[in-house]
């Protein structure tokens, strides 16, 4: 009985660790008008205070690009809306990872726990995506998420992260209307 009492114990804990390390998906609001507008053409700009170097910047704009014509969009000099991305590195954020073990007591035998609390830091960025009507400079539809930033170790490695992350994002963006 103890060995089931046992495993479930362990079972339950490590169930509860993997749900408290995944990560919800991006965050996205928009304006209520934005379902009727005609989108067709875009183009990418980056927000003048992104915290971010300008090899990411370039593998961040064309992740948005990429993902953008994918949808059906062109790139056009004037288009119908902007796609601003603003980036920002969050240093040193703790885990709050724990993990506690106890076995509990029947009749005279008894038994004891095991607790400890381990807290890495990790940076995170943070990315977020702003559509933007060109004349009014308004923002119509936003998304944003954060993510642990990987230790990287090519270019290629940092492409994909970024890619995964932008088509993350722009998944609930809608295809251009035909």
């Amino acid at each position: 009985m103890l060995k089931k009492s046992l495993l479930y114990l362990v079972t339950v804990s490590i169930l509860a660790f993997l749900a408290g390390c995944s990560a919800g998906g991006p965050r996205v609001d928009y304006l209520p008008s934005f379902k009727k507008m005609a989108l067709k053409t875009f183009a990418v700009e980056k927000s003048p205070d992104a915290d971010i170097d300008p090899l990411n910047a370039e593998r961040i704009a064309g992740a948005i690009e990429g993902n953008l014509r994918h949808k059906g969009y062109t790139s056009a000099v004037q288009p119908d809306f902007i796609a601003r991305y603003d980036v920002s590195v969050v240093e040193n954020v703790p885990s709050n990872v724990s993990f506690g073990f106890g076995i509990g007591s029947y009749g005279r035998h008894g038994g004891g726990s095991v607790g400890t609390s381990i807290t890495p830091s990790r940076d995170r960025v943070a990315i977020r995506i702003d559509m933007v009507d060109p004349r009014t400079r308004k923002v119509f539809w936003s998304t944003s998420t954060q993510k642990s930033m990987p230790d990287f170790t090519t270019p290629e490695s940092r492409r994909a992260f970024f890619n995964a992350v932008v088509y993350e994002l722009l998944k609930p963006f809608p295809e251009a209307k035909r």
